[in-house]
């Protein structure tokens, strides 16, 4: 089973997921690491965002910028520090105040994951995806953690390195889903990535009717604009189109908001089962 056979049940099942952005950071809790993973899941999702990067000594950390300075106690670049040495800094939260938490390794946070949540993993500029990919199947995670690249050519390298990952990758309209399928990526294996700010719901029934998985990030304006009203109502709206998932800065109020239109816990008992 890959993260995309799990998907495509939850689509059949009409169920939109939420994804918590590197996640789900909130008060005293940073991004990107375990405590703040178990924390989100209280608040219901199940799909976390996670960074990842490579450290001097070639190990795989959970970080998202190229320098250790906004979320940690230390400076400079990512890559020229040692695991050992990053996971001895503490992290900070998104105000900047210190938390008694540390950067985890990527295998501590698949570990982690295993039978709790699905994992989307950001691989970023550095860290070579046919090396995460390769250190994912290792691990035997396939089947819950997927790729997020940037580039067609980094998803054709993803793919090739292993015939069971998932690849997220931005898919803006279909022809660009055949210059991905014609590459090498069968549809079956992509998560794709539709943007930010405009809404494709034509595009989004496009992929459903293509059994492609479709992903869409709400945290510059869609959040914005919830918070600021204090109205979550659009997530609603979300849910009576073909997308599948919704990655937001405010995971809780999304999940809170979606759990108003559908059963996520039939959906994954009924997915789980089919699954097995």
């Amino acid at each position: 089973m890959t993260v995309a056979d799990y998907l495509n049940c939850m689509h059949d099942q009409n169920v939109l997921l939420v994804a918590a952005h590197r996640g789900g950071p909130a008060p005293g809790f940073p991004e990107n690491a375990v405590e703040t993973f178990e924390r989100t899941q209280t608040v219901g999702a199940m799909v976390l965002e996670i960074d990842v990067r490579r450290t001097s000594d070639g190990k795989f950390v959970l970080m998202h910028d190229e320098t250790l300075d906004r979320t940690s106690t230390g400076k400079g670049s990512v890559d020229e520090a040692t695991l050992a040495q990053i996971q001895a800094l503490q992290l900070k939260d998104n105000e900047g105040n210190l938390t008694p938490y540390h950067a985890p390794s990527l295998k501590q946070a698949l570990d982690w994951g295993r039978d709790r949540a699905m994992l989307q993993l950001d691989v970023k500029p550095g860290s070579m995806v046919e090396d995460v990919v390769r250190f994912v199947v290792e691990l035997e995670a396939q089947s819950y953690a997927a790729v997020v690249v940037y580039s067609v050519e980094d998803a054709l390298r993803a793919a090739a390195a292993s015939p069971d990952i998932t690849v997220s990758v931005e898919v803006t309209d279909l022809a660009r889903l055949k210059h991905l399928e014609d590459g090498g990526l069968p549809t079956n294996r992509i998560m794709a990535w539709t943007g930010v700010e405009t809404q494709r719901v034509k595009l989004w029934l496009g992929l459903s009717e293509r059994g492609v998985t479709s992903a869409w990030g709400a945290m510059w304006y869609l959040d914005r604009d919830v918070k600021s009203s204090g109205d979550p109502s659009p997530f609603e709206k979300l849910a009576q189109t073909q997308l599948d998932i919704v990655s937001s800065d405010i995971p809780d109020v999304a999940f809170e908001a979606l759990s108003k239109t559908q059963d996520l816990s039939t959906a994954v008992g009924a997915c789980n089962a089919r699954t097995r």
